[in-house]
């Protein structure tokens, strides 16, 4: 298990947004932000209120890149890792309570009208399994922290 380093959950709550990047059976990518997410010490949550390209993508393959950047000091951090659907109903009301309460301005007008609507996203689970830095580094190619297990050693070579 990997924890999200101290720096890098300090950016996501300073930034509120992050990018995600999922790839298609055909190699097609995606990217998709997200601004109503929150996070723990090991995953992030977002809620998904479209049913298309990225939840397809997360289904059938579950590797994913998320990303977080400060424009303005020119630094920011990459994390893969995989993602998963959140089903159980309690937890789903929790996490969608948490980040409604959490968010603001534009992004919360939206959930809740969203919400208002009956509209249920769906809450997806990110677990990263290796954090890079995005600096302009040469060493930026190489893993900050990363997983120990086979999946991860084998797919990212850390």
């Amino acid at each position: 298990m990997v924890t999200i380093p101290e720096d890098v959950r300090y950016m996501m709550k300073r930034q509120k947004f992050i990018v995600v990047a999922s790839v298609d059976p055909n190699g097609l990518a995606n990217i998709s932000p997200r601004t109503a997410f929150y996070f723990t010490d090991d995953s992030i949550y977002w809620l998904d209120f479209f049913k298309h390209k990225s939840q397809e993508n997360f289904r059938v393959i579950p590797w994913v890149s998320a990303a977080v950047f400060d424009k303005e000091k020119l630094q920011g951090f990459q994390m893969k890792g995989k993602v998963s659907f959140i089903t159980d109903e309690n937890k789903v009301k929790k996490i969608i309570e948490t980040i409604s309460r959490s968010a603001t301005g534009k992004t919360s007008s939206k959930i809740f009208e969203r919400q208002s609507k009956n509209i249920r996203p769906a809450v997806i689970m990110f677990k990263p399994k290796a954090v890079y830095s995005l600096n302009p580094k040469e060493e930026s190619g190489k893993a900050l922290i990363s997983d120990n297990d086979g999946e991860t050693i084998s797919l990212l070579g850390t």
